[in-house]
């Protein structure tokens, strides 16, 4: 049991601080810089999301982080026990993994699948060879939105469920 208790830590901590930490950069420096260079940034944007693999890679951690900390949460609270998640400790990784989950949720339906479609449109693009039509702008932009929507939410979910996970152990039981 211990080792799978390790390994189990090992995935959860190194997956969320992936997560965590590419979101927090994503959302706080790199798409507000994004935004303020325009036409260069949209192309930079384009290229970087179809090909550094940063999307997938935070699919991959985020999913990895979020099954090793319900295991760890289900092994930890002796199969959900409600005295244990009574006390402050299961309160507080309770909160936090209900953050970290509804961040996985935001994060793909939001963030996930908006980039998808907009590398689609950007390779409907490029095929033509001409200028984004109208419509295609016009969705671009919506899709740009709810992306820099999605990261902003995930990051506040992100920061409640890291704080409250690092600091369970000390919260009181009311």
């Amino acid at each position: 049991m211990l080792g799978l208790l390790l390994i189990l830590r090992i995935i959860h901590i190194l997956g969320g601080v992936f997560w965590a930490g590419a979101s927090f950069l994503l959302a706080g420096f790199v798409e507000p810089t994004v935004r303020a260079a325009g036409d260069d940034g949209r192309r930079f944007m384009m290229r970087f999301s179809s090909q550094s693999g940063l999307t997938p890679a935070m699919l991959i951690a985020a999913s990895a982080t979020v099954v090793a900390g319900l295991w760890l949460w289900w092994i930890v609270s002796d199969g959900l026990d409600p005295a244990w998640l009574a006390t402050g400790r299961g309160t507080g990784l309770t909160i936090g993994i209900l953050a970290a989950a509804v961040a996985y949720i935001v994060g793909f339906v939001m963030q996930n699948l908006s980039i998808r479609r907009m590398t689609a449109i950007g390779a409907q693009v490029a095929a033509s060879g001409a200028a984004p039509s109208p419509d295609q702008a016009a969705e671009m932009q919506g899709l740009q939105a709810r992306v820099r929507l999605g990261g902003r939410i995930v990051s506040v979910l992100l920061i409640v469920a890291v704080v409250l996970m690092a600091t369970a152990r000390y919260l009181p039981t009311f």
